[in-house]
């Protein structure tokens, strides 16, 4: 595990930031590695960047390392929401200074981090094989045109009594998808509550990144 780094980029407009990186047991520059970047979720005006690692989701470290993936955890520098374009230099640091196979670039997110999953994806959807939104949706369907999503696939995951995101955004978006011909699905919980977190510790999920 590497703490606490530091990138700078610019795209558009310059960016600087902190993030955790961990990295797979066994890696060696004599390889390539999937790269799967979390964003976590609103934590409050002030983010600490004690979020980099206390909320890091149960299983989402064991299993990337189980299934040998860089794992990137960024802080959000803004208050509300994930700036697209802070992703976007964030992820391009990354292919440019580790040891990443930019045909296995992976999103995911949970909450304010799956609504900046969905909000990337949409904006720069060749950058990834895939992504996962979890408790996420999107501000208005039709900013997010679903043909944007045409060829890129999305496992969404949702509970069913979120009472802050409602599941039902998570649907409209992988039915309008699929209408389009895409590659989505949605796992949804029957539980109450926002926290899906859950989902990390599905070794399923993994798999299914590695497949694409």
């Amino acid at each position: 595990m590497i703490t606490a780094k530091t990138f700078e980029a610019v795209h558009k407009e310059s960016f600087s930031g902190e993030y955790n990186l961990f990295l797979p047991d066994g890696y060696t520059t004599n390889n390539q590695y999937p790269l799967l970047v979390y964003l976590h979720g609103y934590y409050g005006e002030y983010i600490s960047p004690d979020v980099m690692t206390d909320n890091i989701p149960d299983g989402l470290k064991e299993n990337s390392n189980k299934y040998q993936f860089i794992l990137a955890c960024p802080l959000c520098p803004f208050e509300f929401y994930w700036r697209t374009t802070y992703v976007f230099s964030f992820i391009n640091h990354l292919i440019e200074t580790y040891d990443v196979d930019d045909r296995k670039t992976f999103l995911s997110g949970t909450s304010m981090g799956g609504f900046g999953t969905w909000a990337t994806a949409h904006e720069f959807p060749d950058m990834f094989a895939g992504i996962v939104p979890v408790s996420g949706g999107v501000s208005e369907i039709n900013q997010y045109q679903s043909h944007r999503f045409q060829h890129l696939p999305v496992w969404a995951f949702h509970n069913r009594g979120d009472e802050i995101v409602r599941y039902g955004d998570s649907e409209r978006m992988i039915e309008s998808i699929n209408e389009q011909g895409g590659n989505a699905k949605l796992t949804v919980y029957e539980v109450d509550g926002h926290d899906a977190d859950v989902t990390y510790q599905n070794t399923d999920v993994y798999h299914w990144l590695l497949s694409l």
